[in-house]
């Protein structure tokens, strides 16, 4: 960074199925693909959201995520399962109207076991002075060939009441693929009648790493319940759990 300008870069990383937006949107934010014997091609699609043209650039990076989902950003090929070496796409650039739609191919060649990547779709910088200003969106890209194990479940659930009640879930991906969970947190009472219920997910889990998350709801009157999540996470059964709590 010099003394006459600067940058910030705003980063958006796109869950599930709706588009991330900034300048610009980009959908889907996750690519699943399955290249194992034979290569797999997805295709990204990104639109100007804007009034004005605007350029992008796009390249990749490796990542991984800590416990609580934190994305750490490194090279491509410094992390282990990174796919560096069998991922390409095309373009690497775009100029696009207002409302002008563009296309991206990405390519994971044939090869053995998991892998996944960042594609960040950037804008240009724009503004003037020391404060220039420029989008940036991260679309996860995870080839997960359907003969690979999936395993894992949740470690830990618990839950507690202040302000709203929390339900606090720790999911342990054991398995040879990258995970997306899904699914609902029932509360229940000791009668086993339902009382309140939220969705969960989507939220991605890399192999051999776990992922801690918090629900929110609404509190609840003095009693004791039962908190009962049940997640998919791609595997021929459901995760499943309970925590035991009072309201007081």
């Amino acid at each position: 960074m010099t003394r006459r300008s600067c940058l910030f870069v705003m980063l958006l990383l796109a869950a599930g199925a709706m588009p991330a937006r900034a300048q610009f949107s980009a959908l889907p934010g996750v690519l699943h693909l399955g290249a194992e014997d034979d290569a797999d091609i997805a295709v990204v699609r990104v639109r100007n959201e804007g009034e004005r043209p605007l350029q992008l650039r796009m390249y990749l990076s490796d990542y991984d995520q800590a416990e609580d989902g934190a994305y750490v950003f490194e090279a491509p090929g410094a992390v282990s399962g990174s796919c560096a070496g069998r991922i390409s796409f095309f373009p690497d650039n775009a100029l696009l109207e207002p409302g002008e739609r563009q296309e991206i191919q990405v390519r994971i060649e044939a090869g053995d076991g998991a892998c996944w990547s960042l594609l960040f779709i950037e804008s240009a910088p724009e503004g003037s002075g020391q404060v220039r200003i420029a989008n940036r969106i991260g679309v996860r890209v995870l080839n997960a060939p359907a003969s690979l194990a999936r395993d894992g479940g949740l470690a830990a659930v618990t839950a507690a009441q202040t302000d709203s009640l929390e339900v606090e879930l720790l999911f342990s991906n054991t398995g040879a693929a990258p995970v997306e969970l899904r699914g609902t947190i029932e509360i229940r009472d000791l009668a086993g009648a339902p009382v309140a219920g939220a969705a969960v997910g989507p939220l991605g889990v890399l192999p051999g790493h776990a992922r801690r998350f918090t629900t929110l709801l609404p509190p609840l009157p003095a009693g004791d319940y039962l908190a009962v999540p049940i997640l998919d996470f791609g595997a021929d059964w459901l995760a499943g759990g309970q925590a035991l709590f009072t309201v007081r």
